[in-house]
């Protein structure tokens, strides 16, 4: 049977409402998803789970082992992070990966500061088989647009949040920097594991990170557009990449 909490200043409701802030995330290893089919998302791609908390229980909790807490709506509202808060909150372990060198195609990616972008890229490089994904100076990750932006397949790519000594331990492998002035990505071929870096929506890749590329590729375009979206840029080149 299902613990009951009716009180707003029940400690741990207060106690999940701190995973709101990145510190509270970093030292606890958790976070807040909402809503019934993220949830279900998330658990399909085998994240785990320490409580489920609603207001009526939702057939997805058959699915899932974890603590479940029955609420009062005033009590999911405190952990709502959405306009419309959703009835349905899950807390899941969210483990970091500890650095390794790519298995695969890897990502590099320079201070991207969105968390829709950073969540569309963490989705698209899974489609492509990017699984590797390097992280200098990013948004950070368990915050909860990047989760949602994810839609679950954060569960399936190892995300690394590195320094720059850390990202010079991928100087032994291919990497292509997407910058403007760069080659042709269509006369760009490359054998064997392949690394593509991003930069920052503004600014783009940073002198650093351009240092370690050993190419830089250009997505040719027409009718006057100058630039993409980085997360559609990165779709394009781990596209061309990935075959």
């Amino acid at each position: 049977m299902a613990k009951q909490i009716t009180s707003r200043s029940n400690p741990l409701i207060k106690e999940l409402a701190r995973l709101k802030t990145r510190v509270a995330r970093k030292e606890s290893g958790l976070a807040l998803i909402e809503g019934e089919r993220f949830v279900r998302e998330m658990a399909g791609r085998g994240i785990e789970f320490a409580y489920l908390l609603y207001v009526e229980r939702p057939a997805v909790a058959d699915e899932i082992k974890a603590e479940e807490i029955e609420c009062t709506r005033e009590v999911i509202e405190v952990l709502s992070q959405t306009v419309s808060p959703s009835l349905v909150v899950g807390v899941v372990r969210l483990e970091k990966c500890d650095f390794m060198l790519p298995k695969g195609n890897f990502l590099v990616l320079d201070r991207i500061q969105d968390p829709g972008n950073l969540g569309t890229i963490v989705r698209t490089a899974l489609a492509f088989d990017f699984r590797d994904i390097y992280m200098y100076n990013c948004v950070d990750w368990t915050n909860d647009k990047v989760l949602r932006s994810t839609m679950g397949t954060i569960a399936d790519v190892r995300l690394y949040e590195c320094d720059l000594s850390a990202l010079e331990r991928l100087k032994g492998y291919p990497l292509f920097g997407a910058d403007m002035d760069g080659e042709k990505l269509e006369d760009v071929h490359s054998d064997g594991i392949v690394g593509v870096a991003l930069g920052n929506e503004a600014n783009g890749l940073g002198t650093e990170v351009l240092s370690l590329c050993n190419r830089s590729v250009a997505i040719p375009m027409k009718n006057g557009v100058e630039s993409l979206n980085v997360a559609v840029a990165g779709a394009i080149i781990m596209n061309k990449m990935s075959n």
